[in-house]
Formats: structure tokens, C-alpha cells, sequence
């Protein structure tokens, strides 16, 4: 919709056009002139005005004609400057040059032709017959349809044509703008818009003033107009001083021009602000404005200047050219081959300034439709194919800062100049390090919450990545450096890509490309190839995003290798410099390598304050020297604020039993200062028999493929054995696979652990505590505080990362193996990784005993399968799903041990590279399979090929170990095949839980009515499940059976080893070769 020429106002907010219905406008494009405009005729291209061209000879200008072209006529009338009567088609400044041309001429014939008059007539002809354009009405609409056009117009009064004292500058006029426009989109209910400003001369200081004033509103529709603002385009608008001029200088030039009055005019000078401080400001804090909000700048220059023999006016046309210029490379400034009253008139689409500033306005408007992009299917499959869904051990859930703390880092001038990217810091990374515990995660949580705040509402990007990992080798080969529970470190760039993914066209454009190239799996790419895409082409080039503001966030975790760090703050650093983003990082201390392109905070030097002041408010200590007693707990951190909130706790639980003063003091000089060791020294405090249940604790939290729930480790833990170190010596790594006759639920209880007396999720994690001496705690999977959830549903993890680092050293498992009871048999010279393997053995041993137990005698009975509808596939299939998830959600830890069975199975090295084929293949086939039925009946297929790429996706915990590097996989796949043909074999024929076989020739019944019936009837199937009526089944126990659940056979011995050779001298387990060969 187009508005008419006549109902726009001279003063106020007129709208020009509006995209018709259902077309949501994207962005407002709001005109502003300069002092003395008009909401029409500054922007109307009249008939006869033209692309002006330099003179090509000089004019000769006497002293009289000077005078003339100061001398205003006299006039009595109180006029506007942009009034009514001026509609009155006034002559151009170039048909004035002209009849001065012509004046000359006539005193001089000598020097002019015939031919001169000649063009110059054509000229005006052809000009008269040229029509009025107003652009932004007749030409916009077509360059920018999704935009909503507005001209804003204001009045400066004048008598004799000289401006009138006592009335608005026009700082008050950028006030009136701010209101109008801010009242006018809050009416409307689009306050939150994108805004576009294009302002002409001195309608720039009207505009950079309005943002201004806008910036120092707290909240409301008149700070919503900086918020909202998109883009800022100026046409010839005063922004700086020169090397010979002032800016005030430049201010009374242009409003001269656009004024129509002298330059030296003192009204003039006050009215245009030229003689005030608010100018200078209002371009300091524009700048800075627009390093915070980042939004679109472009400018152009007038680039005619006047070949006038007075010098005086050749300088100010070239003062206002280079006053023009931001000096900023952000603003691609481009010249309008006009003067400066004419740069902002075009008329008609081919204007080289008019497809210029079309081009500048049709980029902005599509970056804010970029922003509205909704992905489409191909794009949704792409995305789906970056995206790796994985469970982190990672804080998952946001940490808070303890009240007054983490404020440093705000008073910091490094901040300040990263935060509103001042000179050279505007393109570096802020990285943040720090010793393990110090609080750098919370620091860049707290970080992130408060610029939420602050930059939320203006639509800017937060990203939050976590990076963990030991290298990139394992990337690009897979296998070469697996460690216990190693994160992929490709992670961290899939999770920055999807993140970046829905603002960024470029891209999407280039991932959608990389991503319909032929590879081995179409729905996935693989981690080499999202690396390789990452550093050598993302990265490398110009990133552009229509957001204004993006922060990104990435915590690298303690116990990442320098290797890893050192590439990845290199290629983050590389991102920083080829984009707008501001980008935070957080890891680790390496004094050994720094980053040139980083400012860098160390945390463990500044935050002394901040653990005193949490021990000074936290310690219940209330004696004389109290104070001494912080200061040496904030000198024993040594910046470290886990530390010192575990001895405060320590500290205070003492206080609260009695202990004198003299105690506590002895207590914190004996405890020692680093993480790692005040560990140990709170593991040491533990009895054997404590040791014991708390090892098998630290074995499950630590080892398991994914964070227990409170449910699961309740069960996990009384199926694990006490004495895993004993039973390596007797048995060696075969210990795993004997696991012994069934239980029941109710014996599990009586037999197993019977230490372990909690029935309860409360007394179970009430014990947990005291075992875990607080070192573990419960998180919730949503972000819920855990009081909301029923006990048992929540998740134990390790209460800082560092715990986690403290075990798989080694230490943790060594300091509880050390005079306990589970480890009389333990050799001294057990490595971490043989402490980690005899714990996996055992685990390993847990989940076969669970799938082993009676009360899962129902699990898979079916020996055969029977054919069915081929239409009736899909609702068996679905049934036979819904059942399986049933039986799974009814029984803790069942779940668990179905989906990680083979995690667990090959993370010891000795399975993992010499997998006992002949010795698995024993157990799961002992009492007539009844573990390989179980297991296949609740993982949902029984096919040798669907279990391994079940457990090869990309979610499941068992897809680094199946590498080819390692080779389990094709041994594994030939133990799997001779089950299958041994089982089937078994039960008559083939078995099939998932799949139904339709028969090749069905039978057709006799209906009653008919003859015959096109209906095909079926032999009802069995149930593939027998659902249990509760949760628990007490089933009295079975009395007869072997003790390990096997037949002893009669043949050749297992497969040898030279690394294990010794372990199968100390084993008598007679096997014979059951034909693995496929």
C-alpha cells in the first residue's frame, strides 16, 4: 500500500508504503533530512535536475558576484524553511552556476563556441521533460518490498531568510524523533521491529543523537528504537573533524547548504549544533554504540566538487567530503557522483547513487529475513546429520556464583575492551584461565547470565559450547588415543556449527553442499570431515551473520591435552578474527603457551578476594582469632575456591561436634593444598570395610558409559562384588564371564552385600553421601532443581571434574585399594590402567549376573517366530517396541546393562584387542542361551549386523571401541553369527524378535455369507513378552545348577595372547573349538 504524495505532513512521522496483507514487514526504513529539509523535496528528484559533472573550466567570479551570492533579498514574512510557499519550484545551485556561465560568456565571447550554447539548451530541454521522482515512494517500494517505508519531517522557522532566535535545535528535533517513532511502533504492537535509518547532511546528528538518547533508557518502547536499530545509512552527514577543519566546522557547512543561508550565521551555528559539546559527544558515543550493538553502517560522500576560483568555496565542499567519512573499514564508504544537496535525489532506478543505496538498503533488509529463516527439509536433514546427540559428563545444568563474588572481572580495562570491542581488542578471544577448581566455568556462566541480560532483548546470539578430549588424532584415527570415557573431540565444532547453523546463510549454504557430496554413510557426517570443514574452510573466510551481537562460550576441559588446547584457541582465535563475534574461552593453566591474538586473564591470581570473602561469611568459627583462621584458608587456596569450600565444610562439621580451636588450626596445617591431596587425605579417614563399599561406588559413578541414576546405582552396586581384585588373581580377566547360578531379587538382597542395608532411594543416598564423603551428588536431567523430582529419578555425578581426573589417574582407585579388604590380593604394582580394567571386569561381570537373575524368566521364550500379516507388521512391530520399553522402565538398571553391555565388554584392553571368543561365546550360550535370548529380546534384534550398528551409532557409548583399529568388531560379529545358527538350531528354527516372516502362501478361510473372503487370516502370534503385574516379582529361589552358569566341554583351550600368557597358566577351563569361522 502506497501513500499519496499530498497526505504526507512537513512535520511528524508520514508512512510512504506498507507491504499489503499477509506480508509481514520485515524492517522499517525511517528517512531523516538536515536542517532547513523537507519530508518531501530532500528526497525529490524534479525534472530538471541532473547528474551534475565538474566544470571543466574555471569561473571567473568578480568581487560583485561574490557579494551576490551572499546578498539575500528582503522579505517581512515569517516563514518556515520548509513551508508551503517553497513548494514553488526554486532555481537548483546548478542553474544558477549556469547563468553565471552565461553572464561570463557575454563579457568574454572569445573564449566560449557556438556549440556551447548549443548543448547547453539541449540540456535544459531534456531536463524540462524529465519527471518528478520521490524515490522513496516510487522507486523503494520495488527495491525493498518487505520493508515498511517512513519520512519524518520537522520545521525550522525563518524571517528575512535568516533563521529565527529561541526556537528547538536540533538536539531538541532528535528528541522529538525518539518519541514519536518509539510511541508510533508501540501503538502498532511492533516495537521490537528492525529499525533502518537513512538520514541526509545534517539529519545524521538528529539520528546518532536519537540513539544516544535511546541508549540511556533502562527499558521501555524508547530504548526498544536502539535495541530494534538494524542499519544506519548516511548520505554526506558530519561525522568528524579533518586535519584542517573542526567537526563544527563541517555542521555549519552542510546545514548552510541544505538551510540556504551563510554559513557564518550565528542562529545557524547555535541551531545546528555546530558550536556544541553534544555534537562531539553524540559522535563519541555513536561510536561506541556502534562497536556494542554492531549494527549496519554504510556511508557515502558527495564526490563533486566545484572548480570555483575562490578557494573558500572549493574548501568547504572538500571539508564536508572528508567530514563524511567514519574512518571505520566496517562502513565500505562509497561516493554519489552529486553535490551535497543533490546526493540524496534520485530519479529513476538506473541513478548509479540510487543502485548503490538500493543495494545497501536490500542488504540489510535480507539479512533481517535471513533471521527469520525457517529451515526447510533438505536443510532439517543437514542439520540432523551435524548434529550428534550425546550425554556430557559435564556440568549439563547452570552453576551459580556465590553472591558478591566473580564482579572483578567486570572492573577489568581488558574486559572493557573485548566487552565493547575497543580499537585492537575488538577481534580478540577473552581467555580465561585458570588451575582446576578455581571457578572458571562459574565465572563464564556468571558471564554469560549477566550479558543475557543486558544484550538479550536486542536479539543477540549466545552459544555455549563445552570441548573435551585428549586430541583431534583420534578424529581422523579413530582408536589411536582412547582414554576412559574420552569425549569426541570433534564435539565441540558440531556443537558451534548447529549453533551457527540457524543464523548464518553462508553456512547453511556451504554444509548443505558438503553435505549432498557421495560418501559412506549419507545420514551422517563424520567427524573427520566436520574437523576438516571447520579449519580449513569456515574459518578461513569473511563470516557474516544478520545477528548483531553474537557471544560464544566454550569451556575446555582441565584435563584436555595442552596439544588439543593449543589447536583449538588457535582456530577459535582465527574465527575471532574473520568475524564479529565476541568469543570467550575458558580452560586450564599452561603458562607454556600464549596466544597473540588473546587477552588473557589468569583466574587463581585475582580471585583471592572472592574466597575470602566466602570463607569470612561461611566459617561458623567464632573466636578471638577468627580472622586469622581466613587468612591462612585464603593463603592455603592459593586461588583454588573448591578447596577452600571443602575445608570450610570440613571446618565447619568439626566446629559443629566440638572441636576446639587448637583442632581446627592442627586440622588446616595438616591438610594438604592441593586438590588431589586433600582427596586422598579425605578418602584416608575411611575403615576398610568403608573403603570397600565406596570403591565399588567410585566404580560405577566414574566407569559407567553414561551418569547413573540413584535408581540404577542402587542396584548396580549390590550386584558388583566386593573382592574385584581378588577374583582377577584366581580367575584373571575370564572372572567378567562367571557369572554363576541365577538369583532372585529378594536373594540379591540377602546375599549380595549385605553391608548395604539401605531399601529406600533415601537411605540409599544417604549412604551414598557418607561413602562418597561428599565428593558425588545428584543432578537432575532437566534444568529442575533435584527437590523437584521424586528421589531415585536423578543422576550421580562427581561434584567438579576434578574428581573424576583424581580416579582415572589412578589415585582415587589406589588410595581406596590400600589396607581395604576388596584388595587383600591386589599386586603394588597395579598402573591406572590396570585398576580401570579389574573395575570394568567387574561391571562387566554385574550386568551379565543381572540379565542371568529368575525374574526375568519370562524374557525371551519364544523360540520360534510365527508368521504374521504383512499389514499387520508395522502394529506387531510398534507392540512388541511399547512392551520392550515396558519391561526395560519396569526393573532398574535393566536398561542400563541391555544398551551397555558392550561398552563395558570391550573397554578393557585385553577384551578389547584379544577378545575371548570362545569363552563369551560359552556364556551367552550356557542354559540353552538363555543370556543371548535375553539380551537380544530386549535389545530388539538378534541379527549379528543390526547389534553392531545399533552399537555403532552415533549415540551409543560403544562405537569408539568397535573401530576397526581395535578388530573386536569382526570377532564379535563371528561370535554373534555362531549364535544365531546355534540357537536356531536349538529351537527348531529361525528366531527372529523383531522381524516377522510372512509366509509365501497364505490360507484363505471360509466367512459366513460368502464363499470366499479376500481377507487374509492369520495364526494369532504369542506375545513376544510376559509382562510382569508389579515392578518386583519375588520368585522363590531354584534350588540344583552349576555354579558358573556353564557345561564344562571337553577340547582344545582358549585363545592365547603373548601379553596375557600368564593368566591362562593359572586357568583349568577346559573349552573346545566350537567352529567360530563364519
Amino acid at each position: 500500500m502506497k501513500a499519496k504524495e499530498d497526505s504526507i505532513k512537513s512535520v511528524g512521522l508520514s508512512l510512504l508504503y506498507e507491504p499489503d496483507e499477509p506480508t509481514d514487514p520485515v524492517v522499517d526504513i525511517v528517512l531523516v533530512h538536515g536542517i532547513g529539509g523537507h519530508p518531501i523535496r530532500s528526497w525529490k528528484s524534479n525534472g530538471h535536475t541532473r547528474i551534475p559533472t565538474t566544470p571543466s573550466s574555471t569561473l571567473h567570479f568578480g568581487s560583485s558576484m561574490r557579494r551576490k551570492l551572499k546578498k539575500n533579498p528582503p522579505t517581512t514574512l515569517l516563514r518556515r524553511s520548509n513551508s508551503e510557499p517553497l513548494l514553488v519550484q526554486e532555481q537548483s545551485s546548478l542553474s544558477r552556476a549556469k547563468s553565471h556561465i552565461r553572464k561570463n560568456s557575454l563579457k568574454s565571447t572569445s573564449r566560449l563556441k557556438l556549440s556551447d550554447f548549443a548543448s547547453a539548451e539541449a540540456v535544459d530541454r531534456s531536463e524540462k521533460s524529465r519527471p518528478d521522482v520521490f524515490w522513496p515512494l516510487d522507486l523503494l517500494p520495488a527495491s525493498c518490498p518487505t520493508a515498511r517505508v517512513f519520512t519524518w519531517g520537522y520545521h525550522t522557522l525563518m524571517v528575512d531568510k535568516k533563521p529565527l532566535r529561541l526556537q528547538s535545535d536540533i538536539f531538541a528535533h532528535a528528541s522529538e524523533l525518539l518519541l514519536e517513532l518509539a510511541a508510533a511502533r508501540s501503538t502498532l504492537g511492533v516495537g521490537s521491529r528492525p529499525i533502518v535509518f537513512v538520514a541526509h547532511s545534517t539529519g545524521g546528528i538528529v539520528v546518532k543523537e536519537a540513539l544516544r538518547l535511546s541508549e540511556a533508557e533502562r527499558e521501555g518502547p524508547v530504548k526498544e528504537i536502539l535495541l530494534s536499530t538494524s542499519g544506519v545509512v548516511f548520505l554526506g552527514c558530519p561525522h568528524r573533524a579533518t586535519d584542517h577543519s573542526t567537526l563544527g566546522d563541517a555542521i555549519k557547512s552542510m546545514a548552510s547548504i541544505t538551510f540556504r543561508v551563510d554559513s557564518h550565521d550565528l542562529v545557524l551555528q547555535h541551531l545546528s549544533g555546530a558550536d556544541s559539546i553534544e555534537a562531539e559527544m553524540g559522535r563519541q558515543s555513536f561510536v561506541r554504540i556502534w562497536n556494542d550493538y554492531n549494527f549496519t553502517v554504510k556511508t557515502f560522500q558527495e564526490s563533486i566538487i566545484p572548480s570555483y576560483r575562490f578557494l573558500e568555496l572549493r574548501a568547504e565542499a572538500t571539508i564536508r567530503r572528508l567530514a563524511s567519512f567514519l574512518g571505520d573499514p566496517r562502513e565500505n564508504a562509497e561516493t554519489i557522483s552529486a553535490l551535497h544537496s543533490d546526493m540524496c535525489k534520485f530519479g529513476s532506478y538506473d541513478d548509479p547513487g540510487y543502485r548503490s543505496l538500493s543495494n545497501a538498503l536490500a542488504r540489510m533488509v535480507g539479512n533481517e529475513e535471513d533471521r527469520r529463516h525457517r529451515l526447510n527439509t533438505k536443510e532439517t536433514e543437514c542439520l540432523a546429520a551435524l548434529v550428534r546427540p550425546h550425554f556430557a559428563f559435564s556440568e549439563t545444568h547452570p552453576a551459580t556464583s556465590y553472591p558478591g563474588t566473580c564482579l572483578w572481572l567486570y572492573d577489568l580495562q581488558e574486559f572493557h575492551s573485548w566487552h565493547h570491542r575497543i580499537d585492537s581488542n575488538k577481534n580478540k578471544i577473552l581467555w580465561i584461565k585458570g588451575e582446576s577448581g578455581c571457578g572458571k566455568t562459574i565465572l563464564l556462566r556468571s558471564l554469560r547470565r549477566r550479558l543475557e541480560r543486558q544484550w538479550g532483548a536486542t536479539g543477540s546470539t549466545f552459544i555455549w559450547s563445552s570441548a573435551e578430549g585428549y586430541d583431534t588424532n583420534s578424529t581422523f584415527f579413530p582408536g589411536t588415543s582412547r582414554q576412559q570415557h574420552e569425549v569426541n573431540p570433534a564435539n565441540v565444532y558440531r556443537s558451534l556449527l548447529a549453533q551457527l547453523y540457524l543464523q548464518d546463510a553462508q553456512l547453511r549454504r556451504a554444509l548443505l553442499n558438503l553435505y549432498n557430496q557421495p560418501r559412506d554413510n549419507p545420514l551422517v557426517l563424520d567427524d573427520a570431515l566436520v574437523v576438516s570443514f571447520f579449519a580449513d574452510d569456515y574459518i578461513a573466510h569473511k563470516v557474516e551473520t544478520p545477528t548483531r551481537r553474537s557471544f560464544l562460550f566454550v569451556d575446555i576441559a582441565d584435563d584436555a591435552s595442552l596439544a588439543y588446547v593449543e589447536e583449538l584457541v588457535c582456530r577459535l582465535s582465527q574465527l575471532a578474527q574473520n568475524s564479529d563475534f565476541s568469543i570467550c574461552v575458558a580452560s586450564a593453566y599452561y603458562p607454556e603457551f600464549e596466544e597473540a591474538n588473546a587477552i588473557n586473564i589468569v583466574m587463581h591470581l585475582r580471585n583471592s578476594d572472592d574466597i575470602l570473602r566466602f570463607v569470612n561469611l561461611n566459617l561458623v568459627a567464632e573466636w578471638e582469632e577468627r580472622n586469622r583462621t581466613v587468612m591462612r584458608i585464603g593463603q592455603k587456596a592459593e586461588g583454588v575456591f573448591l578447596w577452600a569450600e571443602i575445608v570450610v565444610n570440613i571446618l565447619n562439621a568439626a566446629i559443629s561436634e566440638g572441636a576446639s580451636q587448637e583442632l581446627i588450626e592442627y586440622t588446616l596445617e595438616e591438610v594438604p593444598g592441593d586438590l588431589h591431596g586433600l582427596y586422598e587425605w579425605m578418602l584416608a579417614t575411611l575403615n576398610e570395610r568403608e573403603k570397600a563399599e565406596s570403591l565399588m561406588l567410585f566404580q560405577w559413578v566414574i566407569l559407567a558409559a553414561e551418569p547413573m541414576r540413584l535408581n540404577d546405582l542402587f542396584v548396580a552396586v549390590r550386584l558388583t562384588e566386593a573382592a574385584p581384585y581378588a577374583s582377577f588373581d584366581e580367575f584373571g580377566p575370564f572372572m567378567a564371564l562367571r557369572v554363576g547360578a541365577p538369583l532372585s531379587m529378594r536373594e540379591l538382597r540377602q546375599l549380595r552385600n549385605s553391608e548395604i542395608t539401605s531399601d529406600t532411594p533415601y537411605q540409599f543416598h544417604r549412604w551414598l553421601r557418607a561413602r562418597s564423603i561428599g565428593l558425588l551428588e545428584l543432578k537432575s536431567d532437566n534444568r529442575q532443581a533435584v527437590v523437584n523430582e521424586p528421589l531415585g529419578l536423578q543422576r550421580v555425578q562427581p561434584i567438579h571434574s576434578s574428581v573424576r581426573t583424581f580416579f582415572l589417574s589412578g589415585r582415587g582407585f589406589a588410595c581406596l585399594s590400600d589396607g581395604s579388604a576388596a584388595a587383600a590380593a591386589a599386586p603394588s604394582d597395579f598402573s591406572a590402567e590396570d585398576f580401570i580394567d579389574v573395575s570394568h571386569y567387574s561391571l562387566l561381570r554385574a550386568c551379565l549376573t543381572y540379565l542371568n537373575m529368575r525374574d526375568f524368566e519370562h524374557l525371551g521364550h519364544t523360540m520360534q517366530a510365527v508368521p504374521i500379516a504383512a499389514q499387520e507388521t508395522h502394529f506387531w512391530q510398534q507392540n512388541v517396541f511399547d512392551q520392550r520399553n515396558l519391561v526395560m522402565s519396569s526393573y532398574p538398571f535393566l536398561q542400563y546393562a541391555v544398551d551397555n553391555l558392550l561398552f563395558h565388554l570391550l573397554s578393557p584392553r585385553f577384551f578389547r584387542y584379544f577378545l575371548p571368543q570362545q569363552e563369551l561365546l560359552l556364556a551367552l550360550s550356557a542354559h540353552r542361551f538363555r543370556l543371548w535370548r535375553r539380551w537380544t529380546s530386549l535389545l530388539g534384534t538378534s541379527d549379528p549386523h543390526g547389534i553392531l550398528a545399533r552399537n555403532s551409532g552415533s549415540t551409543a557409548t560403544a562405537a569408539a571401541l568397535l573401530s576397526p583399529v581395535f578388530g573386536a568388531r569382526y570377532r564379535l560379529e563371528r561370535v554373534f553369527r555362531k549364535l544365531v545358527r546355534m540357537s536356531a538350531k536349538a529351537a527348531g528354527g529361525p528366531l527372529s524378535p523383531i522381524s516377522p516372516i510372512v509366509p509365501a502362501t497364505p490360507r484363505t478361510p471360509r466367512t459366513p455369507g460368502s464363499a470366499t473372503s479376500d481377507k487374509l487370516f492369520w495364526t494369532p502370534r504369542t506375545p513376544q513378552f510376559r509382562l510382569p503385574p508389579t515392578i518386583s516379582l519375588p520368585i522363590p529361589p531354584r534350588r540344583g545348577g552349576g555354579v558358573d552358569g556353564r557345561s564344562p566341554v571337553k577340547g582344545g583351550g582358549p585363545l592365547r595372547s603373548p601379553l596375557h600368557a600368564g593368566i591362562y597358566e593359572r586357568l583349568d577351563m577346559g573349552a573346545t573349538s566350537l567352529g567360530l569361522a563364519v
